[in-house]
């Protein structure tokens, strides 16, 4: 599916016209890459699918659980990113944060209830957050265009393969494997649109106050996920390699992002 996406999403980047929606022009950087005018289409079709679905079901959620129960359910799912952590630390020459992520795992996926509470922190094993993401950005790997997937959201080539090498380090994917257990599957796509309304509903009220702050919320977007972009870019161990990689224009997103350069007429 994710590959499907990106290939639909390189095709219509490649066809997109140098004009904005509104038929102004494009800045002359956008019309460099040619994919503003697909990026802010499809950031207007995820507002509407996020608007019309997510938030009617993260609300529901909200209204069904209580805090005490969501945070639960983050650091479930949060202590299963544990061995990307150690995979990723490994490839990064970081042998001693690798060796935490192993430890955290093992004494939060036991002590902690199956992870969902952070015992190792309170051990003073604090979490070493690492991705495939920032592993190639270490060794250089160029981030590419921004551009946006559908439902999934903002992305760039580099984040969506960094993001596609984790997910197999996760025992959910392992889980999955076992095809012939329809049950195994069903809970393990259950947990994992759970993870994702969970996720949403902890950061909807900041994704609205977002909102309300932008003349342009595709703009004001852009420029928060750059500049995250340019401190994993600047991971690289080659100072020119690094330089050229920051030259680029890339600009890119938060999953739930939303174009607010759309009139209201055109969000209804």
């Amino acid at each position: 599916m994710k590959k499907l996406a990106l290939s639909v999403l390189l095709a219509l980047g490649l066809a997109a016209c140098a004009t904005n929606p509104d038929g102004s022009k494009l800045s002359p950087d956008d019309e460099e890459s040619g994919l503003e005018y697909y990026n802010r289409a499809m950031f207007n079709f995820n507002y509407h699918f996020n608007k019309k679905v997510m938030k009617p079901v993260a609300e529901g959620y909200k209204d069904v659980t209580n805090q005490f129960f969501r945070d639960r359910v983050s650091a479930f799912f949060n202590n299963l990113e544990e061995p990307a952590y150690f995979i990723n630390n490994l490839f990064q020459g970081e042998v001693k944060d690798g060796g935490i992520s192993v430890s955290r795992f093992l004494i939060n996926s036991t002590l902690g209830l199956a992870g969902t509470f952070d015992v190792a922190s309170g051990w003073g094993l604090q979490k070493k957050e690492n991705s495939f993401d920032k592993t190639m950005a270490k060794y250089c790997v160029p981030d590419g265009p921004f551009f946006i997937v559908p439902i999934v959201g903002p992305a760039t080539p580099r984040y969506l393969v960094g993001w596609s090498a984790d997910a197999y380090a996760s025992p959910l994917f392992w889980a999955l494997i076992d095809v012939n257990d329809d049950g195994v599957d069903a809970a393990v796509i259950g947990a994992t649109t759970l993870k994702y309304i969970n996720i949403y509903a902890e950061n909807m009220g900041l994704l609205e106050s977002l909102e309300e702050g932008s003349v342009d919320f595709y703009a004001t977007v852009k420029s928060a996920f750059l500049q995250n972009r340019k401190k994993i870019v600047s991971m690289c161990a080659q100072s020119g390699a690094e330089d050229e990689a920051l030259s680029y224009d890339f600009d890119f997103g938060y999953d739930e992002a939303f174009d607010e350069d759309f009139n209201d007429e055109e969000m209804e």
